[in-house]
């Protein structure tokens, strides 16, 4: 009896320990890929793992441009962080659902066709795709939450 009531109980905290990590934000490295249509930003993510699914590099672009901002783009140009990350901190609630595996977050970023890269590194691999982010639409979502500061709030 004791030795099904651990098996149960390892299988439990297993099955916890899984879709905890589901919501975990993914590591990811970003730079600008040049400039979209009016209002929207291209950008390359890189999201490190074995499988890496759509949701995962969406949710690391929106992520990046909103508390990481990108640099490297090909006309030199430069998108600045939407907010500072401490904000992420401090509104951790938010953050948590909206940046979930199938939070709002996706409706903010599309995948560009063709525009897949997978890359070996020392420690596994990373996988790469241009995604085009609605820069204008989600600052107005970030700005009806209380994340960002609207731009005309400083006059």
């Amino acid at each position: 009896m004791k030795k099904i009531l651990s098996l149960t109980l390892i299988m439990f905290a297993f099955a916890l320990n899984l879709m905890a990590k589901g919501d975990e934000m993914p590591k990811y490295d970003i730079t600008g890929a040049g400039s979209g249509t009016e209002g929207t930003i291209l950008v390359k993510v890189y999201v490190y793992g074995k499988k890496v699914s759509d949701q995962d590099l969406k949710r690391a672009a929106v992520h990046g441009v909103v508390f990481r901002g990108c640099e490297g783009n090909a006309s030199g140009a430069r998108q600045p962080a939407m907010a500072s990350p401490n904000v992420e901190e401090e509104n951790e609630s938010f953050c948590k659902d909206f940046f979930a595996c199938d939070g709002p977050c996706q409706n903010f970023a599309s995948i560009i066709a063709g525009s897949y890269d997978r890359v070996k590194t020392k420690k596994g691999y990373k996988q790469g795709v241009i995604i085009q982010v609605n820069k204008s639409a989600l600052r107005k979502e970030l700005e009806k939450a209380g994340i960002t500061k609207s731009l005309s709030a400083g006059f």
